[in-house]
C-alpha cells in the first residue's frame, strides 16, 4: 500500500470534482449549528460552575451558623471568674474610698484616672475577644485590673492616713 504522493497528483481528473448545488449554504448552516451547540454547552457549563459555587457558599454559611456558637473552655471560664473578682474588689474599694473621704476634688481627680483605666480595659477586652489565645493581651488585661485595684487601695490608705493625722491633731492633752 505504499504510494508516492506525487503520483496521486498526476491524475488531475480525480482532483476535480464538482460540488453539488447548495453545498456552500449547507456547509455554512452546519457551521452555524455547530456554533450554537457549542455556546449552549458553554452556557450550561458556566451555569453548573455557578451552581456549584453557590452550593459551597450556602453550605459554608450553614456550617458557620450551626457550629460557630462559642463554646467556653475551662480557661475562658477561669478568666471570667478572675475578671469578675477583680471588678467586684475594685467596686468595693471605690465605694469604701468614697465613704472615707469628704474631698470632692480628690474624688473627681481619681474618678478621671479610673475612667482612663476603664477605657483601656474596654479596648483590651475587645482585643481579647478578637484573639483569645494571645497571652500578651491576657497579661495586659490582668495588669490593668491590678493597677486599678492598687490605685484605689493606695488612695484609700492615703485618705486613712490623712484622717488619722487630723484626729490626732485635734486631741487635746490636759
Amino acid at each position: 500500500m505504499e504510494h508516492d504522493i506525487r503520483d496521486l497528483f498526476k491524475n488531475k481528473e480525480q482532483l476535480i470534482k464538482e460540488l453539488p448545488k447548495g453545498h456552500r449554504t449547507d456547509f455554512i448552516k452546519k457551521l452555524d449549528d455547530a456554533k450554537k451547540n457549542r455556546t449552549k454547552k458553554i452556557g450550561y457549563s458556566v451555569l453548573k460552575i455557578a451552581a456549584s459555587i453557590l452550593l459551597i457558599v450556602c453550605c459554608g454559611y450553614f456550617y458557620q451558623n450551626t457550629f460557630s456558637t462559642p463554646i467556653k473552655t475551662a480557661f475562658e471560664i477561669q478568666l471570667e471568674g478572675i475578671e469578675n473578682e477583680y471588678l467586684k474588689n475594685i467596686d468595693k474599694e471605690w465605694n469604701s474610698f468614697i465613704e472615707v473621704t469628704n474631698d470632692t476634688i480628690l474624688i473627681r481627680k481619681y474618678q478621671e484616672k479610673i475612667k482612663e483605666s476603664d477605657i483601656d480595659y474596654k479596648k483590651i477586652t475587645t482585643q481579647l475577644k478578637e484573639s483569645p489565645n494571645n497571652i500578651n493581651v491576657l497579661e495586659s488585661l490582668i495588669d490593668n485590673l491590678q493597677r486599678r485595684l492598687q490605685l484605689i487601695r493606695d488612695i484609700k490608705d492615703h485618705i486613712n492616713e490623712l484622717n488619722q493625722k487630723n484626729t490626732s491633731n485635734e486631741t487635746i492633752y490636759i
